[in-house]
């Protein structure tokens, strides 16, 4: 009897022990994440919480996603390098210039259009997350060239001529927001949504344009767009950085219900793979990385296999960007 005691204690010893080598020198995992994301609501997605519809026009037609890209390739177009598109957005008159003039134009024309697509591009495939990128930037332009020739346009006493390309801007920026699939692509959307809503309730709150139905619609708009910078731009400040918490990362990409946050995660964690100094560390990153290659989302493994064949050169390459 007392062997069979015996026995049992040695097979527990056994195990007990397996279980402590396993956790000290076994798999290391991709780490734990932190109060960061496992915060209250972090995994929701962030929403506007007021509409647009009381402040754009009725539709009228379709077409919409190609008169963006048609504008988009105009940018694309003027500026071949970043101080070339510095170049053209730092012109005090658009009005005065026929490139920026036409530009404004498709915006203006695709804001009555619908737009059926899903997802809004204007590059292809899935892209490194750089420092500073270039469709971001030319995104970005298209923004700032229609705000700019709205002031210029009220400084002109052509405060319609001003409502129509902040219309334009709205609307442009709400699809960024709503049908953009990438981060900065969206962070371009709910900025020009801001600065639309800015715009129009300047116009409507006193003067010719003085409208008290639309001075309010912008208003509440105005005020959402301001809460949901809010929580856009601090999740940013976890995901979006160039040391990348791994735990993090992977938490978001199992459990966000934004695809553009778990995209984003996913190539976050590429960089973390080589940022890691332990090396079981940077292997259960590839593992993680590996499995999700194989995801039944199109963009989730895309994304998963742009992370996992990033290699040091790839590192190298962003640092020096």
């Amino acid at each position: 009897m007392n062997y069979k005691i015996g026995i049992a204690i040695a097979i527990i010893f056994v195990i007990i022990a397996g279980v402590m080598v396993y956790i000290f020198v076994g798999p290391a995992s991709v780490g734990q994440p932190t109060y960061h994301t496992m915060a209250n609501g972090f995994m929701k997605p962030i929403k506007i919480n007021a509409s647009i519809s009381g402040l754009t026009p009725a539709h009228s037609g379709s077409g919409a996603g190609k008169l963006y890209v048609q504008a988009y390739k105009q940018v694309e177009a003027l500026s071949n390098n970043r101080n070339a598109l510095k170049d053209l957005t730092a012109n005090a008159n658009p009005d005065a210039s026929p490139e920026i003039h036409a530009i404004v134009k498709l915006i203006e024309q695709a804001a009555p259009a619908t737009m059926s697509r899903k997802y809004l591009f204007f590059a292809k495939g899935i892209r490194l997350p750089k420092a500073s990128d270039t469709l971001a930037d030319r995104l970005n332009a298209i923004g700032q060239m229609t705000g700019a020739y709205a002031a210029s346009c009220i400084s002109d006493k052509k405060q319609k001529e001003a409502i129509n390309a902040l219309t334009g801007l709205l609307v442009f920026g709400h699809r960024l927001w709503q049908r953009g699939l990438f981060v900065d692509v969206r962070t371009c959307g709910l900025a020009d949504i801001q600065s639309a809503a800015a715009g129009l309730r300047m116009l409507y709150k006193s003067g010719p344009t003085k409208n008290q139905y639309e001075y309010a619609a912008a208003t509440k708009l105005l005020g959402a767009v301001n809460a949901a910078s809010t929580q856009w731009y601090g999740k940013m400040k976890i995901v979006d950085v160039l040391n990348p918490q791994s735990g993090d990362m992977a938490n978001i990409v199992r459990y966000d219900q934004d695809i553009s946050w778990r995209i984003e995660a996913l190539l976050e964690l590429g960089i973390a793979r080589w940022n890691t100094s332990y090396a079981p560390r940077a292997h259960a990153i590839a593992v993680f990385l590996k499995h999700y290659t194989a995801d039944s989302n199109h963009w989730i493994s895309a994304s998963a296999k742009v992370a996992y064949s990033m290699t040091a050169d790839t590192m190298n390459q962003l640092a020096a960007n």
